[in-house]
């Protein structure tokens, strides 16, 4: 339905508070998310989290509900992270990805879709989640944002730059150095 995704693997450390939350957040149930990459133009809608440092934006992601379809699920997800309405694109990715910080480890499983929106102002609507949201241009992305999530040292959001990186290459976009895993 959403075309066949491009499969990568890849191993990434995370610091032990990293790997706490996921477990916290996640429990025995769930090892996968959607993320999706929302279009209008040049730019990204893109989001905030409460624990993210400032000027830290990325990619939208979440779980499936039970029962849910992933085309569901990426709608559902996109509306809560930035209000936004979306048409789900392609299917890009379907990445795996083993999580581990010292003995510890967690399979996990990012499913990545692109989707467009006509433009109106991203909002989050689950505010206790996400604290912003915004359409941020791919050179403001490239040059303002990625550096401020690989300077923060965190596993999890090297994954999310390396995302990106594959991301844009499926998409036809540029990618430059900065956002090259």
């Amino acid at each position: 339905m959403y075309g066949r995704p491009r499969e990568v693997s890849l191993r990434q450390e995370l610091r032990d508070w990293e790997m706490d939350l996921i477990e916290r957040v996640c429990g025995d149930r769930r090892f996968h998310d959607v993320t999706i990459f929302i279009r209008h133009r040049g730019d990204l809608a893109m989001v905030h989290k409460p624990s993210d440092p400032p000027g830290a934006f990325w990619a939208p992601a979440g779980g499936l509900n039970p029962r849910e379809s992933m085309g569901e699920g990426v709608r559902r997800e996109a509306w809560e992270e930035t209000g936004l309405d979306v048409e789900v694109g392609r299917y890009l990715l379907r990445l795996g990805a083993l999580f581990w910080a010292g003995e510890r480890t967690r399979p996990w499983v990012s499913h990545v879709f692109s989707a467009n929106n006509p433009g109106e102002p991203p909002h989050p609507i689950d505010i206790k989640e996400v604290e912003a949201a915004a359409w941020v241009s791919l050179e403001r992305f490239r040059l303002d944002v990625v550096p401020i999530l690989r300077d923060s040292g965190w596993g999890r959001y090297e994954y999310r730059v390396h995302m990106a990186g594959l991301v844009f290459k499926e998409l036809g976009l540029d990618p430059l150095e900065v956002v090259s895993a």
